[in-house]
């Protein structure tokens, strides 16, 4: 927390899943020098790291928007064993710069499969040539190593037969998790180092561009809290081979046991982790497992844990500390379809942008985790927001007030992200916290109607003043706030 921010807490009032908080008496901006340099990063509001008050605002979370049908079900002989026409993505989705089409990552048992497509929905499976499956190469199958692929690109790398990188878990269960690189991301070579950590069977890959460390977020199972839970562990790396220990960096608490409890389960837990890296920060995409038990009805390919699995949106600044949403909804609910009706089991991590939407990809199985073939249906579908639409600031009044702490932007043009079926209105504030002349809140022109890329302008400039750090006062009346960017 910036040393300047005063958090004055009033009431705080529990009602559903949001908190509303009530502050008094606005702080005043700290001395120049004070300021937090600012780039041209989007700002997002799933934490108050850059906000100095607020009042007669909810922070919300908000579920993805989603299609009537999957995108990809099982389909060709390579994907399916008689009944069992299971296809998953604990894996990854990426723009190809060279020709702009989307390519999806994703597995058949411990087989990776590469998909392509030009408009995120309707997919092709190349004929890419490179394994073998019943005699042919005419197949989409990358690799034949890996259950729960994850891959990170980076197109800077020194060594281009490392251009992509990956991390899954081995093709026998609990032997490991194995890592392979690649310079096109369709010929892959395994490390002569594997497996390179301890095994469950799924994993994220991410790489943290401010240390230059490989993050593996991999489940494991172990006892915590006086249950012995599936939890998310963390390892680094800047090799692919050589991995510090694994901790303990997600976990279940008491909340989540007793929310899991009041719908008639027994305890929570967290299935795995897909961390994607947002506006300067990690967002996480934690699978919420509310174990029940045993099944109570037996069949084929069937897991001995039952319970439903939706997703939550977690958030860390360095990747490595993690929170916890003040609104716990799913981001990623079940329903409202049958094909995702009891499992969301596994989510990409990496998002596309298309249009003025992120979208991602999940694994979607129409029973809870214990069901079984053949109505266990399992499939990948699309999950669809907003650009910068996991988390908004709302004011469902009249007088919604957030102000940033001291900031030293290098741009000068303010954008703003927000739904204003009433109006948004900005002050720019000096150093002594006051507005300054020319930018109060009575000189802004108004924003209304809901748009990504608002410009904020005020009656005599359309620009911030230059050169002097500023704070910013947001005055929402029936308004959501979701992102902010200073740019040039």
């Amino acid at each position: 927390m910036h040393p300047y921010i005063r958090q004055r807490p009033l009431l705080r009032f529990i009602a559903g899943s949001a908190i509303v908080l009530f502050f008094v008496c606005p702080i005043n901006l700290a001395a120049g020098e004070e300021a937090i340099p600012l780039g041209s990063e989007t700002q997002i509001f799933v934490d108050d790291q850059l906000v100095a008050h607020k009042e007669g605002v909810v922070r919300r979370a908000h579920a993805c928007r989603k299609l009537a049908e999957p995108v990809m079900r099982s389909q060709e002989a390579w994907e399916q064993d008689g009944d069992d026409r299971r296809i998953y993505t604990y894996g990854t989705v990426l723009r190809d710069d060279a020709t702009g089409k989307l390519r999806l990552w994703y597995n058949r048992g411990s087989t990776t499969h590469l998909a392509t497509s030009d408009d995120g929905i309707h997919w092709e499976r190349p004929r890419l040539g490179v394994c073998q499956f019943a005699g042919s190469t005419e197949n989409n199958i990358v690799l034949s190593l890996v259950h729960s692929p994850s891959i990170v690109y980076n197109p800077d790398s020194t060594d281009r037969n490392q251009c992509y990188r990956m991390l899954g878990c081995g093709s026998e269960f609990g032997r490991g998790y194995y890592a392979a690189h690649s310079p096109d991301g369709i010929h892959w070579e395994p490390y002569p180092k594997n497996p390179v950590l301890p095994s469950s069977d799924t994993c994220t890959l991410a790489f943290d561009p401010k240390t230059g460390e490989y993050l593996a977020f991999h489940k494991r199972t172990h006892e915590h809290r006086g249950q012995k839970r599936r939890l998310v562990y963390l390892a680094t790396s800047r090799d692919m081979q050589n991995w510090s220990e694994p901790e303990l960096v997600m976990a279940p608490d008491e909340i989540d046991d007793a929310q899991v409890r009041a719908e008639g389960g027994r305890f929570a837990q967290f299935y795995n982790m897909s961390v994607v890296p947002y506006a300067g920060q990690f967002l996480g995409l934690v699978t919420h497992f509310r174990y029940s038990g045993p099944p109570k009805r037996k069949g084929p390919l069937q897991s001995g844990d039952d319970g439903p699995v939706d997703v939550q949106l977690v958030h860390s600044r360095d990747g490595r500390k993690w929170e916890r949403c003040e609104d716990r909804s799913p981001v990623i609910p079940l329903g409202p379809h049958a094909y995702d009706a009891g499992c969301i089991l596994g989510v990409t991590n990496g998002m596309v942008t298309v249009g003025d939407e992120l979208w991602a990809y999940y694994t979607a199985i129409t029973t809870t985790h214990g069901g079984f073939i053949p109505e266990k249906e399992i499939s990948i579908a699309r999950a669809a927001w907003r650009l910068d639409g996991f988390v908004s600031l709302d004011a469902d009044g009249e007088n919604g007030i957030v102000e940033t702490v001291p900031l030293k932007p290098s741009g000068s043009r303010l954008t703003v992200n927000a739904d204003a079926s009433g109006e948004l209105r900005v002050a720019v504030l000096d150093a002594g916290g006051r507005p300054r002349p020319g930018f109060t809140v009575e000189d802004c022109i108004p924003l209304t109607g809901d748009s990504v890329r608002h410009s904020v302008r005020w009656k005599t400039a359309e620009t911030l003043p230059a050169g002097q750090p500023i704070g910013l006062r947001f005055h929402l009346k029936r308004a959501k706030l979701y992102s902010y960017r200073i740019g040039e």
